[in-house]
């Protein structure tokens, strides 16, 4: 085994697209057997979207291609990648999202500074606790919950630093505006 390991170590490269096993799973990644040797699937690696539990993209047993990330030679370390054997879901996501838009969403965790929310899968935007409603709340939990939908205005797009601001109250009173003005109309005919 020894042999084959040392083998591996001066076969493979960065950049090399391998297929492997996954041997283990732990909360943060998943093991994958190269053939006698393992590399770590670090949980970041694991997509470009948020991941939770390894459990959920990889399971022991499956049969994988993996991208080499980095190569440790004084540690006997592989860190490997499945996300790089994809495309960049930030790619072109000035040109899907523009200052303005109104867009749907899934609210994917709610911490004290705002609401982050998924647009598509890998593309996550910040809805800061300003932007999520009018007047006090104490937390933003007080406003939205994991896994409500909503309806947001893009407020910026900033694709080198993956960040897009995000404003559920201005799409709430474009909403409530829209509706205003309807029953002014109807007003009008009585």
């Amino acid at each position: 085994v020894e042999e084959r390991s040392e083998g591996l170590f001066d076969r493979l490269h960065v950049g090399d697209v391998v297929r492997g096993q996954v041997s283990n799973l732990r909360r943060f990644g998943a093991f994958v057997d190269l053939g006698g040797y393992e590399g770590l699937l670090h949980i970041s690696e694991l997509s470009w979207g948020r991941v939770n539990d390894p459990g959920d993209v990889v399971r022991v047993g499956q049969e994988i291609q993996v991208y080499v990330l980095d190569i440790n030679h004084e540690e006997r370390k592989i860190q490997l990648s499945l996300k790089h054997l994809q495309s960049d879901p930030w790619q072109g996501v000035s040109q899907r999202y523009t200052v303005g838009d109104l867009v749907s969403g899934e609210v994917t965790n709610v911490v004290n500074f705002g609401a982050f929310t998924r647009l598509e899968d890998g593309v996550e935007g910040l809805i800061h606790i300003s932007e999520l409603a009018e007047g006090t709340f104490l937390h933003p939990r007080n406003v939205v919950s994991e896994g409500q939908q909503v309806r947001v205005r893009v407020l910026a797009v900033d694709p080198a630093n993956r960040r897009i601001g995000l404003s559920l109250r201005q799409a709430r009173e474009t909403r409530e505006a829209r509706e205003q003005r309807r029953t002014d109309s109807y007003g009008a005919w009585s």
